[in-house]
């Protein structure tokens, strides 16, 4: 029995273009790099240090992955 992933289609916050980067972190349309929440992984804007979906607390762009 072979395991199927279903891939989940990521779109830029910004644009809303299909983001094709495998990790869904940069669009190359806008240029930008998308950062997401760490508990719910929503994308977030880049100025937050509270996800505006789940309440957690965003550390800033010092945080490792």
């Amino acid at each position: 029995m072979a395991e199927q992933e279903e891939k989940k289609r990521l779109f830029c916050p910004y644009c809303d273009t299909e983001m094709m980067a495998p990790d869904g972190a940069y669009c190359q349309v806008c240029g930008i790099t998308v950062f997401y929440c760490p508990q719910c992984r929503k994308p977030i804007p880049r100025d937050e240090r509270k996800c505006p979906y789940c309440g957690a607390e965003v550390k800033g762009e010092d945080t490792e992955v």
